[in-house]
């Protein structure tokens, strides 16, 4: 059997604002839920608007192993965009999407030196 190798997917969008309430309304609605629940081995999205800076969008896909990106379920899907799909990327000022493989996996948080177990409850 296979290694499995989990990662994740991550797309950066800049968006002007004019189009802001019909990216967020399309990502939403029609983007993530082509992914994720269509495509086996995309787990779970989760997005982000900056503070500050630019792009002002970041979504992070999980992947249970980077191959589902050449599985041909996702490159249909991927190369299959719809109309809104090609219009909100073409709107976007830059796009970037990079793929990640897990290297480490720490499920236990960080440990509290001794006698700090109460610091995060200071007020």
């Amino acid at each position: 059997m296979a290694k499995r190798s989990p990662g994740v997917m991550i797309a950066m969008f800049d968006v002007p604002d004019s189009v802001d309430a019909e990216f967020n309304k399309w990502y939403e609605e029609e983007h993530i839920p082509e992914k994720v629940g269509q495509v086996p081995g995309f787990t779970a999205a989760r997005r982000y608007k900056s503070l500050d800076g630019r792009p002002n969008y970041l979504c992070i896909y999980e992947l249970e192993d980077i191959a589902v990106l050449e599985d041909p379920a996702y490159l249909a899907n991927y190369r299959s965009g719809t109309d809104t799909t090609e219009r909100m990327k073409a709107k976007a000022k830059t796009f970037y999407r990079n793929v990640y493989v897990q290297i480490h996996e720490n499920t236990g948080g960080l440990p509290l030196p001794d006698g700090d177990e109460d610091a995060g409850d200071q007020e």
